[in-house]
């Protein structure tokens, strides 16, 4: 698959995530996908398979009034890429960590993505 296709794949996830798609992003994802959440050196979240993402998704995006990722560089690989992402969020409803509803989540992170038949294989969150 060529650094082209990786690249409209990742684009199409992204776009996806910020307009709650969550339905365009399953397409996107391979039957077997793996997606890891890594916080602070350690990982927080994992899911293997479509419908365990697809549980993650919809949870995840009940949190949210609002949300953009916007890619502030890549790292082309053979197999992988690695996207530099600006984040900034409004929370739609209170943490655990003390952060409210009504909040602004301003990050930055990377997102590492691999890929198999035109699919994502494996998407891992670092902040």
């Amino acid at each position: 698959m060529s650094a082209h296709k990786h690249i409209d794949l990742i684009e199409a996830y992204i776009h996806a995530y910020n307009t709650f798609d969550i339905s365009a992003m399953l397409a996107l994802l391979d039957d077997q996908v793996v997606f890891e959440n890594e916080a602070n050196g350690e990982i927080t979240t994992r899911t293997q398979g479509k419908a365990a993402f697809e549980q993650l998704a919809v949870k995840s995006a009940a949190l949210f009034e609002t949300r953009q990722q916007t890619i502030t560089e890549l790292a082309l690989g053979e197999y992988a890429v690695t996207a530099y992402i600006q984040y900034q969020a409004t929370l739609a409803a209170d943490l655990p960590n003390g952060l409210s509803a009504g909040d602004t989540l301003e990050l930055k992170g990377e997102t590492q993505f691999r890929f198999h038949n035109n699919k994502i294989t494996y998407i891992k969150d670092v902040s």
